[in-house]
């Protein structure tokens, strides 16, 4: 796992710059990996790289998380840092769906 970039839809300004539109990206460098904003380049966390998936994880759980089934295969979508989803492309089968009406 050496110089891989992991990308997230973790917004970095629920992680320390609320004025900044970037995501949180998980970069690789050797033994410790870095998480660090894709729009201004700020380093958010440093962490040893076999932690990095369990990091972005407990991150994401710190989130408001919307959840949308898609109505073509029946999977269930979630979607870390939003409260609904009013359109979504499926994780699981790739096509583009709108979640049903509550």
């Amino acid at each position: 796992m050496d110089d891989e970039v992991i990308g997230t839809t973790l917004p970095h300004s629920d992680f320390g710059d609320p004025e900044c539109c970037g995501c949180l990206i998980g970069n690789v460098r050797g033994d410790l990996a870095e998480v660090t904003c894709n729009e201004c380049g700020v380093v958010v966390k440093t962490v040893p790289v076999g932690e990095l998936p369990q990091t972005l994880s407990k991150m994401e759980l710190e989130l408001e998380v919307a959840d949308a089934v898609c109505p073509h295969c029946g999977s269930v979508n979630l979607f870390p840092g939003f409260s609904e989803m009013i359109a979504f492309t499926c994780q699981q089968c790739g096509k583009p769906s709108t979640p049903a009406s509550p």
